[in-house]
């Protein structure tokens, strides 16, 4: 088994941080670290070719090992000593009388930390000169031939390339006529496709699923991702959570069972069950008996890779998937390496294009991945070399594909490649919440900013890109905006995943008997799995990541032995993080109260909790001056306001709300919070904007207009309490980035609207509601992107009006809804020139158009 290199580990020790080289200086020891970090840089210039020649070099596969024993320690070591020292600058910081930070270290309880440290620099610097010997009798090369990996991305390639399944048509049409046709002696009947794994059958089975006559012959469609891990009470689970869209917690069988009957009765159903491994006529007898409640015609559409198992789940029809032909192959892999632009393409190209297609013998996925491998390569020496290479004997000797997907493993990056093993603790088929990940590699260093302009979440962004780019992620999910939003990774690519992390990261199922090695990255989907980490070495984890609730406290306990950890996530109330001072992620989903120890933390970037009280938000959340994203999916219990001290989190990110408080109450921030949160991207909803109560003193300096990575905004007012006086230049004061795609305001006490909303030239969706007292509105309709505009309860608005006289133009050259309701005043657009009640004049993309209870207007033709 292979060894994951920790390339990130390696460029991510410290010791060019301002931190240690004011620590060097104090302690005289600036040449040990200058020493240790050009050893650690050594190593790392040769760390790639290392990681290249260990699946044939034996040699090389234990040296790994030896380095990455010597390294975790280094790391932990280095680490401890800048969390102590970060702390005591904190303190220093808050203790004002004390001016000089190191005076205050060498007053602090920790002392026998510091002084202790330069022998332990020194320990550690002699520890890698014996592992830099090891490696200079390898051979090893330093630097790599590998290729950097583009990163740009098209969106008008990307979706398209993931989406598009060329050659299978005729199929398409077969399999929906197999679950057209009646089965006059069983209600519910199974049809199979089987094929080798990277042919296409999940693709094909989507496409059919999708199609609109399968949609509509069909009562209920549901959709299961069964793979290696045939139970059948997780497989009951999973339909019951696809029919219901949600999570499920752990239910008693004869529980889910019956939900399941109640679900189904009556009902003509699609079920595809993707990826069945498990050939066992009784297991399949087992589930199948829940499964016969349906309407007559109801179908189980099954994938799989084998014809025993479609003997064993007695499919009534049995559909073999065939390759691709050459020319199916060869339009497949020039639409990805050319991305679509044939022009200009040699013949040499073309002809080594074809051969390279057709050796790939119509699998689709390996088409696919060498076509990211040559995007943009139009070298001839380049085609030549992947139409020679190595692999293609290696395809044949394993019957299998794999060599092939390590080539768009060898072409990542360093940092790309730990990212790519990362992968590895998710379950296979699962959806990939795209920010989520980015937190996780985050939090394990290994993400590098190139300059000091970007910020390590752009970083993310792009590998992902560049991952869907090469194929090695695929059904990527967009927003409305078309961001990415989540993705799933080919269950090939998920093994070749779990082939190059080796041992190091560990997806532990209810099927998993042992852990082999000493893996620094868990992911327990099943409770069963615990008590496999009671009898393992796991004493340098990383990583824990729990899908499940704690049972027992004696679990809890085993957790708090694992003090290394960078990335924490359990369902369990915990009344002390104190053993975890390593952490950058932590997830206590179902926690409602945060215990103090969690300032501490000073390094956490990533804290998602399910509510927070206000106390804790107070003596915690605002101290962990490093968070950069904070994600409190209830909000309730802080509605009295946000605490005094958010502001000083300038690195924060995510932020999706914030609750202004009273300006009496000291114990609460004002708006002006958020004056130096220019970093928050994504969503924002302010709440309570009626408390607001010196317009000038509160919302002077909140700066909305300098958040440029801002998407989303919310401006909320009471329903109930109108005060607020100077409501207009309150608004004024919150005027955004012209980046804004979305805005929504709720109960604005003004007459008048500023006129920054006509300046949003990027805004896609805007909604004002309740609005009571406003009676005009800035010009909107030359907003070039706006698509949705939705006006509800403005009782007083008369008119959305331009000062000069109009002239003939389109309104709203991309609106797509237009809904003006409960407006009783509204007599027009323009109160002189070109008006929209002319229909002529509204934009042709417009399908939705609704005037209710506007009673002063009308709609001429």
């Amino acid at each position: 088994m292979a060894d994951s290199v920790p390339f990130a580990v390696t460029s991510n020790l410290r010791l060019a941080s301002a931190d240690f080289l004011e620590f060097g200086k104090h302690y005289d020891v600036t040449e040990e670290l200058e020493e240790l970090k050009n050893t650690i840089e050594s190593i790392n210039a040769k760390l790639l070719d290392a990681d290249d020649k260990q699946d044939q070099d034996d040699g090389v596969r234990v040296w790994i090992r030896r380095f990455k024993k010597v390294l975790h320690i280094a790391d932990d070591s280095l680490d401890e000593l800048a969390i102590q020292f970060r702390r005591d600058k904190l303190d220093a910081a808050e203790g004002k009388e004390v001016d000089n930070v190191l005076l205050s270290i060498s007053s602090s309880n920790q002392l026998p930390l510091y002084t202790e440290m330069p022998d332990k620099i020194k320990e550690i610097r002699e520890s890698f000169n014996g592992v830099v010997e090891d490696m200079d009798k390898l051979n090893l090369s330093p630097g790599s031939l590998v290729k950097q990996t583009s990163s740009e991305w098209r969106e008008t390639c990307s979706f398209v390339l993931e989406s598009d399944i060329i050659g299978r048509d005729d199929s398409k049409k077969e399999i929906i006529n197999l679950l057209r046709q009646p089965h006059e002696n069983r209600k519910v009947s199974v049809i199979a496709i089987v094929g080798l794994g990277g042919l296409g059958k999940t693709a094909l089975a989507q496409l059919v699923y999708n199609d609109l006559e399968v949609q509509t012959f069909f009562n209920m469609q549901i959709w299961v991702c069964v793979s290696d891990n045939f139970d059948v009470k997780t497989i009951l689970k999973k339909i019951l959570e696809s029919i219901t869209d949600g999570q499920r917690q752990d239910q008693s069988l004869e529980k889910l069972q019956k939900e399941l009957r109640e679900s189904l009765s009556g009902k003509k159903y699609l079920l595809v069950l993707d990826d069945i491994w498990n050939d066992s006529h009784d297991k399949w007898v087992e589930l199948r008996k829940y499964l016969m409640c349906g309407g007559q015609d109801s179908k189980i559409l099954v994938t799989t890779r084998s014809e025993n198992v479609a003997k064993a789940i007695t499919a009534r029809a049995s559909y073999s998937l065939k390759g691709l032909t050459d020319e199916a192959s060869w339009s497949l892999l020039k639409s990805i390496a050319f991305e679509d632009d044939f022009k200009g393409v040699n013949q040499n190209l073309e002809s080594m294009g074809k051969e390279i297609a057709k050796k790939c013998k119509g699998v689709p996925l390996a088409v696919k991945t060498l076509g990211g491998l040559l995007r943009r390569q139009n070298e001839e020496s380049e085609w030549e070399n992947v139409l020679l290479g190595d692999f293609w004997k290696l395809c044949e000797e394993q019957n299998s594909i794999m060599p092939i997907l390590k080539l768009s493993y060898r072409i990542l990056s360093p940092e790309m490649r730990q990212c790519f093993a990362y992968c590895s603790l998710y379950p296979k088929d699962s959806k990939i919440p795209k920010d989520e990940l980015i937190q996780l590699w985050m939090a394990q260093g290994y993400l590098k900013c190139s300059t000091e302009k970007q910020h390590v979440e752009d970083v993310g962004n792009q590998f992902v890109k560049i991952f869907l780019m090469n194929s090695i992620f695929q059904d990527p999910k967009s927003g409305e905006y078309g961001e990415i939003i989540s993705f799933k990774m080919h269950d090939l690519m998920h093994d070749l995943a779990m082939l190059v992390a080796g041992s190091d990261y560990c997806y532990l199922d209810s099927k998993a008997g042992k852990v082999e090695g000493r893996p620094m990255h868990v992911s327990l989907e099943s409770y069963e799995a615990i008590h496999l980490l009671k009898s393992s070495d796991t004493s340098r984890l990383r990583t824990l990541i729990l899908r499940y609730s704690l049972k027992k406290e004696e679990d809890f306990s085993v957790i708090a032995e694992f003090k290394y950890l960078r990335v924490l996530r359990m369902h369990h109330h915990s009344d002390s993080t104190e053993h975890w001072k390593h952490l950058r992620y932590l997830d206590l989903t179902y926690q409602t109260s945060l215990p103090k120890s969690m300032s501490n933390l000073v390094f956490l970037q990533t804290l998602k909790l399910w509510k927070c009280d206000e106390e804790s938000f107070s003596e915690v959340v605002t101290k962990l001056v490093n968070l950069r994203c904070l994600d409190i999916a209830d909000y309730h219990s802080m509605m009295s306001g946000m605490a005094v001290g958010l502001g000083k989190l300038s690195s924060l990110q995510l932020l999706s709300t914030f609750v202004v408080g009273d300006s009496q109450e000291i114990k609460y921030g004002t708006l002006n919070e958020l004056k130096d949160l220019n970093l928050i991207r994504g969503k924002l909803e302010i709440k309570h904007l009626n408390r607001v109560r010196e317009v000038a003193l509160e919302s002077h300096d909140v700066y909305l207009k300098e958040k440029n990575f801002l998407g989303s905004l919310t401006l909320d007012w009471s329903r109930d309490d109108l005060r607020n006086s100077d409501s207009l230049q309150l608004l004024e004061n919150l005027q955004p980035h012209r980046n804004l795609k979305r805005l929504e305001v709720f109960y604005y006490p003004g007459v008048l609207f500023p006129n920054w909303l006509s300046l949003l030239t990027n805004v896609v969706d805007i909604r004002l509601y309740e609005l009571r007292k406003c009676r005009y509105l800035p010009s909107l309709e030359r907003l070039p992107y706006l698509k949705s505009l939705d006006i509800k309860s403005l009782d007083e608005l008369e008119y959305i009006y331009l000062y000069e006289d109009g002239f003939a133009v389109t309104f709203f050259p991309s609106m797509e809804s237009l809904l003006l309701h409960d407006c009783p005043k509204l007599r027009g657009w323009r109160r002189r020139g070109d008006d929209i009640n002319d229909s002529h004049n509204l934009s042709s993309s417009l399908n939705f158009l609704i005037f209710l209870i506007c009673n002063s207007i009308s709609v001429h033709s």
